[in-house]
């Protein structure tokens, strides 16, 4: 499958609903056989870097969770519509670009992932967007597509490291074990980091 064609504006996409963008890409034919990736950790906040919400790319910037998409592939591809990288790199690339060593993080701002099917994904998940509501209006504006799911919302049991009652948890390494062959490397901030959201 030829993959570097796809670009991030030709689909449905909302600021900080990385989730249901993710869920509507994976809707998509040629996205059939990939699998959901959840990013997130046993604390309030990982980093990343090479994220468009950061002031520069190599600033990491600090998510509660992210979402992107694993495409299997001859090569296989994440799929991030907030990356500086390219809307479709490969996952090793991906991975060296994105995270900070983990040796410079402590043990609970080190990323954990949980790995869903997307076909699975398309059946399970449901939001009511409730995370999103605060009592004097929205922390970002919704989608303009309807909530997806009807029984209220359980994105927290994706992005808890505790449930397991969705997909499977990886760390960072077994990831790239299982999805690359090349070595695993980490790219380091050049700044101190400073948290956001």
């Amino acid at each position: 499958m030829q993959l570097n064609h796809f670009k991030r504006e030709n689909f449905a996409y909302q600021t900080a609903y990385c989730e249901e963008n993710i869920w509507h890409l994976s809707q998509q034919k040629q996205f059939l056989n990939s699998y959901i990736l959840f990013i997130f950790s046993e604390g309030d906040a990982f980093p990343m870097l090479n994220q468009r919400a950061s002031r520069h790319p190599a600033l990491p910037i600090f998510w509660d969770y992210h979402v992107v998409l694993l495409v299997i592939a001859d090569n296989n591809q994440i799929v991030d519509f907030d990356t500086t990288l390219p809307f479709m790199t490969d996952i090793d690339a991906y991975f060296t670009e994105s995270f900070v060593n983990e040796h410079l993080l402590s043990e609970t701002e080190r990323p954990l992932f949980r790995l869903v099917p997307a076909d699975e994904f398309a059946i399970v998940f449901s939001s009511d967007r409730s995370h999103m509501k605060t009592p004097s209006g929205w922390h970002a504006l919704p989608p303009s597509w309807p909530c997806i799911g009807s029984s209220g919302s359980n994105l927290a049991k994706f992005i808890q490291a505790s449930d397991n009652g969705f997909g499977e948890l990886l760390t960072h390494e077994a990831v790239l074990n299982r999805f690359t062959n090349r070595p695993i490397n980490f790219q380091k901030p050049i700044a101190k980091p400073t948290k956001t959201k």
